[in-house]
């Protein structure tokens, strides 16, 4: 019978195909046996009966020992060196974030100090009598007798106006959905200005009692008061932070966004300083009173930050983290609050309702239906004729000892998101309103009514301005100067004092002067809050060397603000001489002073909130930098080996048995396998760990004694832990690069002479992949490239893929092979460029970007996935896995279990996927939830996300795990008598590949089903392409293979028979992935990342992933569907496609074929170099973060968060690293076991 070699690509010498005769084993028995059969098909019994007889293999190993093949090689030994050398560079990847993060994203230090006040009220104090002499002593000595509250005589309180509060937090209520309208006879076409029928003029009614009553500053009897303001909200604009903003006066950093996903009872986000309503509780206390009436519904983050300090019989919360939910919150605020103001509510029960003195609700509809929705919706519109109707019945019950206070704690944007310091999140609204007024007024009629102007100078202005603009409410038809605009945390000074409490001790806030129209009345409460607020500066300084630095700025804003203190009382002292004219010109200099003192410690808190630990900073910059240079000697390693004292010969079991025997002989040279290479890397690192773990700890224990103040500094600040892990790692990377980086440096004899068996066009890529490298890790020293990252990326990425297309076209020997190269490269730029269409636009891109992830950038669905691209992505789906089979057919390899796995596998997964979302666009259409079938649609789709991903990740997962290579055996001929058939397998070329795509399937599907339908489109897309890129690289390693060739033939002249020309050339080292194909990889991940509706900001996580397969949060599969739908993308497919990229056409080596495949080595030096990229991008945003742009305006809003991506990527990358290499473990093994193949 005669056989045909396995069918390929090709069969020239770049497809070597084994030889399938009597003595190759590859087949094993089976295949014999098939022969046998076919042979004698037509056979006599006692054919038959030799056949029976000789059916044992070990029977016909006895018989026959030299044609029973050795046993191959297990490649386990040279993966799992892979696995440990990744794992080591992972280890100092995770030790130098570790160290870094806890220097750099640091929360504030937090001063547990309580205003303490026995001093009662007193509505007559007034201003002791001035000091004898102005000079700076007598000032400093009067100020404290006279004004200090604790040693002199001075206020720490004022008396109440009001006894009573019902604070309403309206989830993310926007400045201009509460906002007046247009002045009447303003022209608003000006500009082209509307405004929007789902939000603007809905929620009118602080607007109409604002109009009606406003504050009525030359009133002569009290009467309602009613203002409006913009709420300007302290970036990150979560609720936690902003809750704890809002009740303890303070300022938020960006590190505690984390807080907000705290839960009760963990003491995550839990408020342990001092704040207005504990204040209130003790008050109350104090009084006598058995029960603090301190009531609650709404928002359950109320339980996390303030867990016991509400009434716990009249507290309900509500899950907050149901996007999809609109209405349960709300109705519950409504259902527990307005029992306690409405008498005839049916309800209401005596004894249970009546004794109450703070009412807090927190409804979440409208920030739902922005997250969910969109800010331009008509949903929007109903929930906030809801709230219209719960305001007009609260302020219709409440009573004269009342005081309503309804805000946003933050805003949103259009698309309904929030978490950063955009004009829309930050631009909260503001509501106080009082039948009674605010305390008496008292202003003189001949003075200017404007308190804001009152109090305003420029250097004030400057730090806090009182007028600001609000894109959504432009002028015209606004008036020109802005609009009114107060800092949240001014609320907590007001509040404390109207309601006769102390200042909470670590409040920066100060009073809303439009509160205080009484021109005394300002000027005691502002006095009162600079001089808590001087007492919490100076005990903060203490602890933080960067505030301590402005201290004598504060002394001296301080000083001032007391000697127009003292000239106020030497006029109010004057007798006859002083005038009323007088009087008020140094009542308004003093209020100026005290205001400018607490804005002057506002502006300069905020500039230096964040301490840094520069140790911790330092530190952790070390590790990376070195880890950085370790990845790079470790890469080249893997490419050239490295120099270490090994065995004398080259095969490791020869060498375990000449040891084993006692004659083995060591010898210095250069790694030529994994193993060998993970053995002198472990040998120069694992003793160094131990010395360096204990030296650690030796350093941190000498803290303990009396050392110079500079080592101390250094040493004081880092934990045991620290210290432990910082000595180890840096002590081994020291003694790896020691070893063996100078000589890595040196280039060797073998790499002269391998040299010139490189093409010019393989330097050329791997020039410019490093050279993409480069520029993209430089790109973050400038915030303006910065933020226009994702127009780099597909400007790099398409500039790559010309370079590389142009030059594999240039290079290709005949007109095929440069037509198909030029064809994989404009399916990748094609590819590429449409998946570049999605696109959601950071706040620094306007007005060069427009959004195009949801349905239209317009007012008109801002936050919704459109049905043309929900369909668009169904039909994709069921497109997708043909797509991804006419690669698999370029190497005659879609055959067998492929097939199988993408009709009943890939396919179905990816058009559930789809059609999820699309059952998500239906589910809140009014059409559907007439008809009752939203809830029953909801729970479909979320069990529909359940099944698919049960699928994916454990049936798919476990059916690739023990499904066999993606093979075929097909057997032609033989229908005449004597004809031998002629046997052929499909799929040998690509063995690896083929069966290794299926994986990158899955997880292609896993990402799918957690993308929206636009963002499904572009992931599809980038498959596409980078399976079009994998061919390319294949292509470009087959331009070095006939490199190698032809300089083989030109060195052997007279070898001009056939079998000498078709001979193999004298094997160097193996052909890697350049850094081109590696750097296209890296891209095509951050292409993907930008375009599956996703920036480097906080507002652009899509929160409401969180609960597609659930009503309510989850753990812990909400945070991991978040965090697949944010960086899944950007780690998973770079590691799966670099690997993919080795194993693609990388045609085994039959059994006794005498050579060892090298793709272990492929493997660690392609995954390298993608750490080597991760790496260099961690520490460009490290660096620039951390050292030079630390105290830059724009690192909480611009560097940290690349920073924060940056380590996602690199850590997350090199786990998905380690999962990809355990992956091609088993594939290897499926091959070791079918074709004998042997791995080094």
């Amino acid at each position: 019978m005669a056989t045909s070699p396995p069918q390929a690509r090709s069969t020239s010498a770049l497809n070597p195909p084994p030889v399938l005769s009597g003595q190759h084993p590859a087949f094993g028995d089976s295949l014999r046996r098939r022969r046998r059969s076919s042979h004698s098909s037509h056979g006599s019994h006692d054919s038959h009966g030799s056949d029976s007889s000789h059916s044992s293999h070990s029977s016909y190993a006895e018989r026959h020992p030299d044609r029973v093949p050795q046993k191959a090689a297990s490649p386990n030994n040279a993966f799992l060196s892979v696995v440990g050398l990744l794992a080591l560079v992972l280890t100092y990847t995770l030790v130098g974030v570790w160290l870094f993060v806890k220097g750099f994203l640091l929360t504030r230090h937090e001063l547990t100090g309580i205003s303490e006040c026995s001093k009662s009220a007193d509505g007559y104090w007034t201003l002791p009598s001035p000091p004898a002499t102005t000079d700076d002593e007598a000032l400093l000595s009067w100020a404290q007798a006279a004004l200090d509250p604790i040693t002199g005589e001075g206020e720490c309180r004022l008396a109440p106006t009001h006894s009573k509060a019902v604070v309403l937090i309206v989830d993310a209520l926007r400045y201009d959905f509460i906002a007046p309208p247009p002045p009447s006879g303003s022209v608003a076409n000006e500009s082209g200005w509307s405004p929007n029928p789902h939000y603007h003029n809905v929620l009118t009614l602080p607007a109409e009692l604002t109009a009606k009553h406003g504050i009525p500053a030359f009133a002569d009897r009290p009467g309602p008061a009613s203002f409006v303001a913009h709420f300007t909200a302290d970036p990150p604009t979560t609720t936690l932070q902003r809750l704890k903003g809002l009740t303890t006066g303070t300022l938020p950093t960006f590190f505690e966004a984390g807080a907000n996903f705290g839960s009760a009872g963990t003491g995550v986000g839990q408020v342990n300083e001092d704040n207005w309503i504990a204040q209130f509780k003790r008050s109350i206390s104090s009084s006598g009173a058995s029960n603090a009436g301190l009531v609650f519904a709404g928002d359950d983050t109320w339980s996390t930050v303030f867990p016991d300090l509400f009434d716990a019989d009249t507290t309900w919360t509500y899950d907050s983290f149901n996007v999809e939910d609109l209405d349960t919150v709300d109705r519950g605020v409504e259902a527990k609050l307005l029992p306690f103001l409405q008498r005839d509510h049916p309800e209401r029960k005596a004894g249970v309702h009546d004794s109450w003195r703070l009412l807090v609700g927190h409804t979440l509809g409208v920030d739902h239906v922005g997250h969910r929705f969109g800010a331009s919706h008509a949903k929007m519109k109903v929930k906030l004729q809801e709230m219209q109707l719960l305001l007009q019945n609260i302020t219709d019950a409440v009573d004269d000892e009342t005081l309503v206070v309804v805000m946003g704690d933050h805003g949103m944007d259009e698309r309904g998101d929030h978490g950063g310091d955009a004009e829309l999140e930050i631009g909260a609204g503001l509501w106080m309103y009082s039948k009674s007024g605010f305390g008496h007024t008292g202003r003189r009629k001949d003075l200017r009514p404007d308190p804001a102007e009152y109090l305003s100078s420029p250097d004030v202005e400057a730090i806090s301005p009182s007028r600001i603009p609000f894109t959504p409410l432009p002028s015209p038809p606004y008036p020109s100067d802005g609009h009114r605009s107060i800092p949240q945390i001014d609320l907590v000074p007001t509040l404390s004092i109207l309601l006769g409490l102390p200042v909470p001790y670590n409040n920066l806030g100060s009073v809303v002067p439009d509160l205080f129209s009484h021109p005394h009345t300002l000027l005691r409460a502002l006095r009162i809050t600079a001089t808590q607020m001087r007492t919490y500066v100076a005990a903060y300084s203490k602890h933080s060397p960067d505030l301590a630095a402005f201290q004598p700025e504060f002394d001296a804003r301080w000083l001032d603000a007391v000697r127009a203190d003292a000239e106020l009382a030497h006029v109010l002292y004057a007798g006859r001489k002083k005038t009323a004219d007088d009087v008020e010109v140094a009542l308004r200099r003093a209020a100026q002073a005290y205001h400018r003192f607490n804005r002057v410690s506002l502006g300069r808190a905020r500039e230096v909130w964040a301490q840094f630990d520069m140790v911790r900073i330092a530190l952790g910059l070390a590790v990376l930098v070195l880890t950085l240079v370790c990845a790079w000697v470790v890469r080249g390693g893997a490419v050239d080996g490295l120099v270490g004292v090994l065995h004398s010969g080259g095969d490791d079991e020869k060498d375990g048995a000449q040891a084993e025997r006692g004659g083995e002989t060591a010898v210095k040279r250069r790694t030529e396998t994994t193993q060998e290479l993970y053995a002198v890397v472990w040998k120069s690192v694992s003793r160094p760990l131990l010395v360096g773990a204990v030296l650690g700890a030796g350093l941190h224990y000498t803290t303990l004694l009396p050392l110079p103040a500079v080592v101390a500094s250094i040493l004081q600040p880092l934990t045991l832990l620290d210290s432990m892990l910082g000595g180890a790692t840096l002590t081994s990377q020291l003694s790896l690069l020691s070893t063996h980086l100078p000589s890595f440096l040196q280039r060797s004899p073998l790499q002269d002479t391998q040299a010139s068996s490189v093409p010019a066009t393989t330097t050329l890529l791997n020039t410019a992949g490093w050279l993409a490298l480069l520029v993209h890790a430089l790109l973050f020293t400038s915030n303006s490239f910065l933020v226009f990252e994702d127009r780099f990326v597909l400007l790099a990425l398409t500039s790559l893929l010309f370079i590389r297309g142009v030059l594999l076209v240039g290079s290709s020997p005949n007109t095929r092979t440069k037509l198909r190269a030029g064809v994989l490269c404009v399916i990748a730029l094609v590819c590429i460029r449409l998946a570049a269409i999605a696109r959601v636009c950071r706040e620094e891109q306007a007005p060069y970007c427009e959004n195009t992830f949801f349905s239209s950038s317009s007012t008109s669905s801002g936050a919704l996935n459109s049905p043309y691209i929900i369909a668009g992505a169904y039909v994709f789906a069921y497109l997708l896995p043909g797509l991804i089979g006419k690669f698999l057919e370029q190497s005659k390899s879609n055959v067998g279990i492929a097939r199988v796995f993408a009709k009943w596998v890939l396919r179905p997964t990816l058009m559930t996927g789809a059609g999820v979302w699309a059952m998500d666009w239906a589910s809140p259409l009014d059409a559907v939830q007439r008809g009752g079938w939203g809830p029953t649609l909801e729970t479909v789709k979320q069990w529909t996300v359940k099944v698919d991903l049960v699928v994916l990740g454990v049936v798919a997962v476990a059916f690739w795990v023990f499904a066999p290579l993606c093979l075929e055996i097909r057997r032609e001929g033989g229908e005449h008598e004597g004809q031998q058939p002629k046997v052929t397998i499909l799929g040998y070329a690509n063995s690896f590949g083929s069966s290794y795509v299926l994986l990158v399937g899955v997880v292609v599907g896993l990402l799918w089903v957690v993308t929206q339908p636009m963002g499904q489109l572009a992931v599809g897309l980038v498959w596409v392409a980078a399976m079009a890129c994998v061919e390319l690289g294949d292509a470009e390693r087959d331009v070095v293979v006939l490199h190698r060739q032809r300089l083989a033939s030109q060195s052997s002249p007279g070898s001009t028979t056939p079998a000498a020309a078709a001979a193999p050339p004298t094997p160097t080292r193996p052909i890697h992935l350049t850094s081109a194909e590696i750097s296209t990889y890296a891209l095509l991940a951050h292409l993907v990342f930008f375009s599956t509706g996703h920036q480097a900001t906080l507002a652009s996580i899509q929160w409401r992933l969180a609960f597609l397969t659930s009503p309510t949060l989850t753990y812990p599969l909400s945070p991991l569907l978040v965090a697949l739908n944010s960086f899944g993308h950007l780690t998973l497919l770079p590691p799966l496609l670099t690997t993919l990229g080795v194993l693609w056409n990388a045609t085994p080596l039959p059994r006794g074929s005498g050579r060892r495949m090298a793709t272990p080595r492929q493997l660690l030096s392609g995954l390298m170099t993608l750490h080597v990229y991760a790496l260099a991008v961690l520490v460009s945003t490290a660096l620039v973060s951390g050292l030079l742009f630390r105290r830059h305006l724009m690192l909480f809003k611009v560097w940290t968060p690349r920073f924060m991506l940056a380590s996602v990527w690199a850590v997350g990358g090199q786990m998905a690293a380690v999962a990809a290499v355990l992956a091609a473990w088993q594939t290897s093994n499926k091959v070791n076991r079918i074709f004998g193949s042997e791995f080094a």
